[in-house]
């Protein structure tokens, strides 16, 4: 079975919101889903989102995979950037705790960014 990360539609006509949903591929854009991770609502500015990271993050791993937009909401959130570090650390690269360091390192980077 294949499993997708994707945004499945809610909302009324021209203010549509998105649930970040975990569902088979084979399943229609609204239709069944497996578990939904997080919110992402485009209509304001900055566009809010919500997301369970450390479920989508588990996901991942087990093999979903994720749209183009869904991976770039997950980029802006870190958790392909964690998910790249966690397979340096299974495979014997760097250690749990420079793993940890350079995720902080790249949250205040981005928090930064955001500020300015």
């Amino acid at each position: 079975m294949a499993v997708k990360i994707r945004l499945a539609r809610r909302g009324r006509k021209h203010l549509a919101e998105y649930d970040i949903v975990v569902a088979d591929a084979r399943s229609p854009r609204d239709g069944r889903f497996i578990k939904k991770i997080g919110n992402y609502n485009p209509n304001t500015s900055p566009s809010i989102i919500k997301l369970d990271e450390a479920s989508a993050l588990k996901w991942l791993f087990q093999g979903a995979q994720p749209t183009d937009t869904v991976k770039n909401i997950l980029s802006k959130q870190g958790v392909m950037f964690r998910k790249h570090l966690q397979i340096g650390v299974i495979k014997g690269a760097i250690t749990q705790e420079q793993a940890d360091e350079k995720f902080l390192a790249w949250k205040e980077v981005q928090m930064k960014k955001k500020e300015q």
